[in-house]
């Protein structure tokens, strides 16, 4: 009768655990879905960096992305800068389109470099690397 008794209460224990956690995680959702949408609302017409900053934000989350993605777009009409591009390149790639991730990492390191020859565009190349080898 007490392994039943115990049985019983771990089970409602893990139970409990297992909601609260996913609670939370949408909770989580949430918070960024709102506080990016409430930044781009907030962000002036010329704002590129804080649509591009916002869409980066909900990415890594996996959240809101296909607003997500009309965020960066809409950046990316605003100005061409090479955190949007590759951005957009990381974009691609994480959508198993790595031929569309080259073209905006390749415009990225391009841009970096017009900007200043000197810029360090290693870490795309090593974007690129992955994608070519």
């Amino acid at each position: 009768m007490n392994y039943q008794k115990l049985k019983s209460t771990l089970m409602a224990v893990v139970a409990f655990v297992v909601l609260s956690s996913s609670t939370s995680m949408a909770n989580v959702e949430d918070r960024t879905v709102e506080k990016t949408r409430e930044a781009v609302e907030n962000a002036s017409p010329h704002d590129w960096y804080t649509l591009a900053l916002s869409a980066e934000k909900c990415f890594k989350k996996n959240v809101n992305l296909k607003e997500a993605s009309e965020w960066l777009d809409k950046s990316l009409e605003i100005a061409e800068a090479p955190f949007n591009l590759e951005l957009k390149g990381d974009y691609y790639y994480d959508n198993k389109l790595p031929e569309k991730a080259l073209e905006y990492y390749l415009k990225a390191m391009n841009t970096l470099k017009e900007n200043d020859g000197k810029a360090d565009v290693s870490k795309i190349q090593k974007k690129v690397a992955k994608i070519i080898y």
